[in-house]
C-alpha cells in the first residue's frame, strides 16, 4: 500500500496509531497534519532532515518515534503536543534539545541515544531518561527538580565527575554511567545515592572499591564484558 492510500485509510477510519517507518521519507506529507485522531506516530528509519512541523497539529499525540532519521533540530513549538508521554529521537544528529521540551508536562519517557548531544535543558515530569552515547559533560542544576525520575542512562558520555544534582532526585533508582571518565566518587555523594538500586560505574578509571564501602553492593565498578548491556 502506498503512502497516499495509507493516509487516506488513516483519515477515513480515524486511526489512533500510524506506522510509516522505513519509507525513505525526506519530507513529511503535508496531510499528516490532518490526522488529528492519532495518538501514536512511528516515523523511524526514514531520511527526514527538516523538523517535522506537520506533527504540531496532532494535539492528541501521546507517542512520537523519530529514531534513525537525519534531523538536526526538533520543532521549536513541540510544546504544543501537550499530551505527549513518550518521545524517541535516537540516532539523529541533534546536538541540542529544544527548551520547549521542558513545557511538556505529561512527558514521561525521553530517549535520545547517540544524538551528538553536548548538553540538555530543563525537563519536567520525566520518569525515564536515556541519553547514552552522547558528548555530555555535565547536567543542568535544575535536573534535581525531576521529582519522578526513576531511571537515567548516561553511558558513553564525557563525564569526569559525578554531578551533585544526580544525588538530589528523590525517586531515582537506577543511574548508569558506564564508559565515562569518572575518577572518583566522594563519600558525600555516596550518601546521596543511598536510595539507589543500581549505580553502574563500570568501564571508568575509578576501579578500586574503598574498604568503607563494604555492603554498598549497588555500586558497580571495574571492567566487564556485560557493561554495554544497559545501553
Amino acid at each position: 500500500m502506498n503512502i497516499d492510500d495509507i493516509l487516506d485509510e488513516c483519515q477515513t477510519k480515524k486511526w489512533e496509531s500510524l506506522n510509516i517507518s522505513h519509507r525513505g521519507l525526506v519530507l513529511l506529507p503535508a496531510r499528516i497534519s490532518e490526522l488529528i485522531t492519532l495518538k501514536k506516530l512511528f516515523l523511524n528509519h526514514n531520511h527526514l532532515i527538516l523538523p517535522p512541523e506537520e506533527i504540531l497539529h496532532l494535539d492528541q499525540l501521546e507517542e512520537l518515534i523519530l529514531d534513525q532519521n537525519q534531523l538536526t533540530v526538533l520543532p521549536n513549538n513541540i510544546s504544543t503536543l501537550k499530551h505527549l508521554t513518550y518521545l524517541g529521537v535516537n540516532h539523529n544528529p541533534l546536538s541540542v534539545l529544544p527548551e520547549a521540551l521542558g513545557e511538556l508536562g505529561e512527558l514521561r519517557e525521553l530517549w535520545a541515544i547517540n544524538c551528538g548531544l553536548i548538553s540538555f535543558g530543563s525537563l519536567r515530569s520525566l520518569q525515564w531518561l536515556n541519553l547514552a552515547d552522547n558528548k555530555i559533560e555535565d547536567v543542568p542544576e535544575d535536573l534535581k527538580n525531576l521529582q519522578s525520575l526513576v531511571f537515567i542512562n548516561l553511558n558513553k558520555n564525557s563525564f569526569k565527575k559525578i554531578p551533585k544534582a544526580l544525588t538530589e532526585m528523590p525517586s531515582l533508582q537506577v543511574l548508569l554511567l558506564n564508559f565515562n571518565s569518572v575518577t572518583s566518587l566522594e563519600d558525600d555523594l555516596v550518601l546521596g545515592f543511598s536510595r539507589l538500586i543500581k549505580l553502574d560505574l563500570r568501564q571508568n578509571p575509578l576501579t578500586l572499591r574503598p574498604h568503607h564501602w563494604k555492603g554498598l553492593d549497588f555500586i558497580l565498578l571495574g571492567s566487564t564484558e556485560t557493561a554495554m548491556d544497559d545501553i
